[in-house]
């Protein structure tokens, strides 16, 4: 099997598809990772992500690129220049690993789709024809899935290998990679020990005086459903916060404490306990911490005083991720109604927070709309008054 730049040489591009078309751009982009040019290595890495995955949807073209990318992973020029790219191609390449559980698919159903013959539409070099007729896009998206699938059990080793590297945003990145390894561990095709990699990541993570790189770990640890006890009292609030979120610890009172805690008393500062983000948390990770919180506590009332911080602290912007979600939780019966204390606490602190409304902001309407509430400042200042 070719890899790296033979295999980039050897691939006929115009007859693979990327989400803009023919991939016939893709090589001058795989070429430019090896570059020290900063803005011909951004634009690679951006069209990676957006045309090679977009959305997290994969396509012909990406099980060939990632064969490019793993040969290329041998090449200290990733490392070189003022904008090194391999923690991102290790990214990009986990992606690639869990292409087939992110589909919700079963192998059965992926084959039976992927048997529809794309050879005349391919022939025909019209793309837009493939899209219009359902068979051949479920066709096309099967054999995208499958061929990442068969690619994946060949990346192991490469990626495990990069937990070893100097460079500590590396080996967060790699950290990320080896929960996707992981759920590889049970096919024929993976050679990955699922008891051998939990033992070297808890190793790492005991081991480490970088804290990012600690919390990067906790968190693959956690999506491995192993228990991070251990480190919900460590010294820095962001180990403590990311072990808290282990979903082995979603009935650990002392867990759910810190979570509750964390909003409590510092919900203007959780996301400047991440100056570097470990990969896991892409966005802020306040939001995962709430997301948390609210799976593990049905009862608002246990959660008001972190529902309340959170509302003086949130953006307009971030309604989906946090002060949303708190919202429908807080009025779980839908109708609007304010019966508790809990409630109108919360909706106080909403009103309260001017920059929140704005008639013209959709995103925030759906949620007021599943409390069975006007997203209208004055209604709900009504609504508060006379509660």
């Amino acid at each position: 099997m070719l890899i790296g730049i033979p295999a980039l040489d050897a691939t006929d591009w115009s007859r693979l598809v990327h989400a803009y078309g023919r991939a016939t751009d893709t090589p001058e982009h795989l070429r430019a990772l090896l570059t020290e040019d900063a803005r011909a290595r951004s634009s690679a890495m951006q069209h990676l992500w957006s045309a090679i995955i977009h959305q997290g949807t994969v396509f012909p073209a990406t099980a060939p690129v990632a064969l490019v990318i793993l040969g290329l992973l041998d090449d200290a020029r990733l490392d070189a220049g003022e904008a090194p790219v391999r923690a991102e191609l290790l990214s990009f390449l986990t992606r690639v690993v869990d292409a087939f559980e992110r589909s919700g698919a079963t192998m059965e159903d992926l084959e039976s789709m992927a048997r529809f013959d794309l050879g005349p539409l391919l022939d025909a070099d019209d793309d837009d024809a493939i899209y219009e007729d359902e068979d051949a896009a479920n066709a096309l998206h099967a054999q995208s899935v499958l061929a990442c699938a068969r690619v994946a059990p060949f990346l192991t080793r490469s990626l495990l290998a990069n937990l070893d590297h100097a460079d500590a945003r590396v080996r967060m990145h790699a950290a990320l990679a080896a929960t996707a390894l992981a759920a590889l561990a049970a096919s024929p095709a993976s050679d990955v020990r699922r008891d051998e990699l939990v033992e070297r990541l808890m190793e790492m993570a005991k081991r480490t005086v970088d804290v990012a790189e600690r919390c990067s770990l906790l968190l693959a640890l956690g999506e491995l459903n192993v228990s991070v006890d251990d480190f919900l009292s460590d010294a820095e609030p962001s180990v403590r916060l990311c072990a808290a979120m282990a979903p082995s610890l979603a009935r650990s009172e002392v867990a759910t404490r810190e979570l509750r805690t964390a909003l409590e008393q510092h919900a203007a500062h959780i996301n400047d306990w991440f100056p570097v983000k470990p990969p896991q948390l892409p966005m802020q990770p306040r939001f995962t911490v709430v997301q948390r919180l609210l799976e593990r506590v049905p009862d608002f009332d246990l959660v008001v005083d972190a529902a309340v911080a959170v509302a003086r602290t949130t953006k307009k912007s971030w309604v989906d991720f946090e002060w949303g979600p708190l919202l429908v939780h807080a009025f779980p019966s839908g109708d609007g109604v304010v019966r508790t204390e809990a409630q109108r606490r919360f909706l106080a602190a909403l009103v309260d927070t001017a920059h929140l409304w704005d008639p013209r902001f959709g995103n925030a309407g759906g949620h007021f709309r599943k409390a069975g509430l006007p997203y209208e400042r004055d209604a709900c200042a009504r609504l508060v008054s006379t509660a």
